[in-house]
């Protein structure tokens, strides 16, 4: 491995690379983000599932039935709990709000309209503040549903190519120390695979979404396909965007998410709607023009 800088926007990102992928930034649907900045900011559909942040330990975090704080407790999230189902999210700050008041002001109309989240977690339903959650996954899920959709590919028990460096995960999860340091470089498949024929032989593949930390302040987001027998490189994403969804129609694979502009720096919340579409040629992930 080789130690390499990424400089985005503002911020300066340190980790371990063997080569650097150039990440392409969609400037051109700024526009389509102001026509639907409310579907965005308020009710984006994120991830499949959330986890639990910023509650202490021995603390938990409560579901209440509406999404206010005087409404009735209707159940309890452990503070380390997963697999919490994304129902939908509503409240936050606007896309003109967001763009144009100060830190000050946006902190001031969060505490008076904070977000709340409708999440489904061990059979029960409600509400939780917003706040308190995260990107997470639900492994068990995906095993049980998805099992048995692709022929002999298990894409949370597969090995990858991320930075030209073979990643193997078990359970959806692969840790790696980075030489010389004690950090630790964690990979892990944080949306439920998509599973598709995306070559035209009868077999199908599957698609997924790699998050990684490598010890410092990037979150760095891949594309990955598993292939029966073939590694296939992976495609870099971006670092602390917030992936949208995963689908495939026919042989196209298609990713949405939230980057940030060349100027907005990388403490800012991702709000650019951006759109990449991909086919699988070669055992390459390879960048598609749509017609």
């Amino acid at each position: 491995m080789t130690l390499k800088i990424r400089l985005l926007s503002s911020s300066i990102t340190v980790r371990t690379y063997s080569r650097y992928n150039k990440p392409v930034i969609s400037l051109g649907l700024i526009l389509l983000l102001l026509l639907y900045s409310d579907l965005l900011l308020a009710e984006a559909d994120g991830p499949d599932y959330w986890q639990v942040r910023d509650v202490a330990k021995k603390d938990v975090l409560n579901m209440r039935s509406n999404a206010t704080f005087k409404a009735p407790k209707i159940g309890e999230i452990p503070y380390d709990a997963q697999c919490i189902k994304n129902m939908g999210c509503k409240g936050g700050l606007t896309y003109q709000e967001f763009t144009t008041l100060s830190e000050s002001e946006k902190q001031q109309i969060t505490r008076q309209r904070p977000r709340w989240c409708r999440v489904s977690y061990q059979g029960k339903t409600g509400w939780v503040a917003g706040r308190y959650l995260q990107e997470g996954a639900c492994l068990a899920d995906v095993r049980s549903r998805d099992a048995a959709a692709a022929r002999g590919i298990d894409p949370l028990n597969h090995s990858y190519l991320i930075e030209k460096e073979k990643i193997t995960l078990q359970d959806g999860h692969a840790k790696e120390a980075i030489p010389g340091t004690t950090a630790l470089i964690i990979s892990e498949i944080i949306r439920r695979p998509v599973y598709a024929d995306l070559t035209g032989d009868g077999i199908k593949e599957a698609v997924s979404i790699v998050m990684q930390h490598t010890g410092g302040t990037g979150t760095f987001y891949y594309l990955v396909a598993a292939v029966s027998d073939q590694l296939v490189e992976s495609y870099f994403l971006g670092d602390r965007i917030n992936i949208v969804s995963l689908k495939v129609l026919k042989d196209t694979i298609t990713v949405l998410y939230l980057d940030r502009s060349g100027t907005q720096p990388m403490a800012m919340k991702p709000s650019v709607r951006s759109s990449k579409d991909f086919k699988l040629i070669d055992n390459r992930l390879v960048l598609s023009t749509r017609q």
